[in-house]
């Protein structure tokens, strides 16, 4: 799959910005704050539905304006050429979004259509701060790939809520809520044995994945691990009946603390990833560029598992990536990446590009000052 052009209206600092893009490796360079990140967002919005950077859609809008608008042409190897578009209101607090100008709901039927991989510094938390962040990375890339999980992760967010208010409620009433949890809790421990299982199985195939990914970008002396804890003793091998006896029985014991505290307190909401280097936790002994090279093995390793999972070979946006890589690693990134997939590169430094994708066949330069756009042209012979 790859994203033939792009144009968008009122969109951050872009007034009205058209992009014709390559195949392969589209850069955009420039000095910060002049709308690289913007057109990476833009494109998020046409994959996800909304920004990767920002989580209100008003934010986007260009200052003075009400309304912001991107479209694009997907070229899918499943259904051909698919014109996408993405509108929101402020004043009307309304988004559209249309494939070949069919309205589609709800948006999250949208999500695993066209397959995107994002690294910018805004996922630094993955690596470097609280399970929260693991667990939205994991989900993600699931959810793009299983349109059942993202169903179940859905159902379970919304029981959830559900039952945290009646959790809440009774905390703060003083009541017994027990008899009013008792259908939440079959619904709770149904959906949430599902994501358990599901998620166990993605990390024991994700591995291969982020060991390829990983040693492509460093030739040798460091061994990253990835490993699934589960907030409930669920051993590997269970299956989804077991996960869901383990939940009931953890839901029984753990009642009194949840009365305490007006909260759900175990369940897949709350389980962790563990990423290590040579067996030691990447959170603690880690530097900075181990990381950042961390990352971005992650981001490569889900790249390749979605382009199998999803018989679609997925959008790389990589914004800003190179600031704490060594030449050596970045080198070795630039090499990856430019041939596997259509991908868009942020960056301030264009010297980088010139020694790293010399094949100008291969690549699309563009400079972006203050939301306008230029591409560099091709030098013929």
């Amino acid at each position: 799959m790859y994203l033939r052009n792009i144009r968008v209206h009122n969109f951050r600092n872009h007034t009205e910005s058209t992009f014709e893009f390559g195949q392969w490796a589209n850069i955009l360079v420039g000095e910060n704050g002049q709308g690289k990140t913007n057109i990476l967002e833009a494109i998020s919005y046409l994959c996800l539905t909304k920004s990767f950077y920002s989580h209100g859609d008003s934010y986007v809008i260009k200052i003075g304006n009400d309304i912001f608008e991107v479209e694009g042409v997907f070229n899918t190897e499943r259904t051909g050429d698919q014109r996408v578009r993405v509108a929101y209101s402020d004043g009307q607090k309304e988004k559209i979004f249309t494939i070949n100008k069919n309205h589609i709901e709800p948006l999250s039927s949208v999500i695993g259509k066209f397959p995107v991989v994002i690294c910018s510094p805004e996922h630094a938390p993955i690596t470097n701060q609280g399970p929260i962040e693991r667990r939205r990375f994991i989900d993600l890339v699931i959810s793009q790939s299983s349109n059942i999980y993202f169903q179940h992760l859905i159902e379970y967010r919304k029981i959830l809520r559900n039952r945290n208010k009646v959790l809440a409620e009774a905390k703060l009433q003083k009541a017994d809520p027990t008899e009013i949890l008792e259908p939440w809790n079959d619904q709770l421990i149904n959906a949430g044995a599902y994501l358990m299982v599901r998620r166990q199985k993605f990390v024991d195939e994700f591995e291969r994945y982020i060991n390829s990914s990983y040693h492509q970008l460093v030739i040798d002396g460091e061994l990253p691990s990835i490993a699934y804890e589960p907030s409930l003793p669920v051993d590997k091998s269970f299956n989804q009946q077991d996960a869901a006896k383990v939940f009931a029985s953890e839901l029984t014991r753990r009642k009194e603390r949840e009365f305490q505290v007006g909260t759900t307190v175990v369940g897949p909401h709350r389980d962790e990833l563990l990423f290590t280097i040579n067996g030691l936790d990447l959170r603690r002994y880690a530097s900075q560029g181990q990381h950042k090279t961390f990352l971005v093995a992650l981001k490569i390793a889900e790249f390749f598992y979605l382009r199998e999972q999803c018989n679609e070979t997925p959008i790389l946006l990589l914004d800003d990536i190179f600031s704490e890589l060594d030449t050596v690693r970045a080198a070795n990134l630039l090499e990856l990446v430019s041939t596997i997939s259509q991908t868009f590169i942020t960056s301030t430094n264009r010297d980088l590009f010139d020694k790293n994708v010399a094949d100008a066949d291969s690549r699309r330069m563009f400079t972006i000052s203050n939301g306008a756009v230029m591409e560099e042209q091709k030098n013929v012979a």
